[in-house]
């Protein structure tokens, strides 16, 4: 049975694959031609931005999950079985840092350590493609012939890597899933720096718990942007998991424990996996506390001499455990911001804040921000572009309510 990549939320063969764009890591800005993203599908759909010559195409509904019914507990299920997670900076196609002479034999040795740590999804950053070389796709096929298991990739198109050198890549982000995952969904931020930055998720096959996993790989020059970001990736990953609310989020943050990125997930409910392991570590795990699993083990593996990239890989071991019984606070709006632009929320409670917006999230009906973590009245505001206000006064809400949200701005 041949390999399944999941190209932003479509089932491709292994010549699917093209996409121009922005500058790559290190690079200058340039602009350009968007990604290789396609429509995505399920679960009351996320804006899927990209697509061949810069296009942009919504999610198409379905599915369970999304804004919608009636506010309440959610979260408190109970896994079958437990998980093992690897995230992984792959370098692009870069041999720095690492002991081996060639991607061919990089690549072997990370598909040795995951058919012997049996770990079962992974998920990648600086995964990368480039004419005759296709790094999820070697590892795919690795995988199958080191376990005798069917796997497959998930990926979502950033941006041009090393653009205008003999190393020059595409990059994006993805996962490596044991079986087949489904309801997959990609995503651009909101707020961009110098280079694109996008993530990337699925639900896990239900052997596999079925648990939602994200990819994340934030911004690395601009701290406001990175901190948006993340901010968006723990909105993200709550709303595309209602209302089980069993996210998973883990990347390459570029920032330490306690950092406004990495603090942006315990803020929404998250539990971070890898808190204490490395006071330097930029790569995290996070899961959110209603999720019927936690870390059992945490490790920094594929170090020294083992080193397959220049950052060490996070390895967590999750065993089932009740997760905790949330009550979600939706906020949702019918209104357009228009093409390039997005909205944002503001409050007087935690999570929320008035100094800094939460990007909404696409929804079928327009824009939502599901909170699992209000516990009492409160008041927001929308923003476009988190710059301009809504104007009048404050609207109301309350933990657990239905808030949707008429702005004029």
């Amino acid at each position: 049975m041949p390999w399944t990549r999941f190209l932003a939320g479509t089932v491709i063969g292994f010549s699917g694959l093209v996409g121009a764009g922005l500058a790559g890591c290190g690079g200058s800005d340039t602009s350009g031609s968007g990604g290789a993203g396609a429509t995505s599908t399920g679960g009351g759909g996320a804006m899927s931005t990209g697509g061949v010559g810069g296009q942009t195409t919504s999610s198409t509904p379905g599915g369970s999950g999304g804004v919608g019914g009636s506010g309440g507990v959610g979260g408190a299920g109970g896994a079958a079985s437990g998980l093992t997670l690897l995230t992984l900076n792959l370098h692009c196609f870069q041999l720095g840092g690492t002991t081996f002479a060639t991607n061919a034999e990089r690549f072997a040795a990370i598909v040795d350590f995951l058919a012997t740590e049996k770990v079962d999804v992974v998920t990648v950053q600086e995964a990368c493609v480039r004419p005759g070389e296709d790094a999820l796709a070697t590892l795919v096929d690795g995988l199958k012939n080191a376990t005798g298991q069917d796997w497959s990739s998930v990926w979502n198109f950033a941006h041009v890597a090393w653009e205008g050198t003999p190393d020059e890549a595409d990059e994006g982000v993805g996962l490596l899933v044991r079986g087949t995952p489904s309801d997959v969904r990609s995503g651009e931020h909101a707020v961009q720096a110098s280079l694109r930055r996008v993530f990337a998720s699925a639900r896990l096959p239900q052997g596999l718990g079925g648990s939602r996993v994200m990819s994340v790989h934030l911004d690395v020059f601009d701290p406001p942007a990175r901190a948006s970001q993340a901010r968006e990736a723990a909105g993200a990953g709550i709303f595309q998991a209602d209302p089980d609310f069993d996210a998973i989020v883990a990347g390459d943050f570029n920032d330490i424990e306690g950092s406004p990125a990495w603090s942006a997930f315990p803020a929404m409910g998250y539990i971070s996996a890898d808190q204490g392991l490395s006071a330097t570590g930029i790569d995290h795990v996070m899961i959110h506390r209603a999720a019927p699993l936690r870390p059992a083990t945490v490790e920094e593996v594929l170090t020294g001499m083992q080193a397959v990239s220049d950052h060490p890989g996070v390895l967590v071991r999750f065993e089932p455990h009740a997760g905790d019984a949330v009550t979600a606070t939706r906020i949702s709006t019918a209104a357009d911001p228009g093409a390039g632009h997005f909205l944002s929320v503001r409050g007087s409670a935690l999570p929320l804040s008035w100094d800094y917006g939460f990007p909404m999230a696409a929804s079928p009906a327009g824009r939502a921000l599901v909170l699992t973590e209000m516990t009492s009245d409160f008041e927001l505001k929308l923003l476009r572009d988190d710059t301009t206000w809504q104007q009048g006064a404050n609207v109301p809400g309350a933990a657990g309510g239905e808030i949707v949200v008429s702005p004029v701005f």
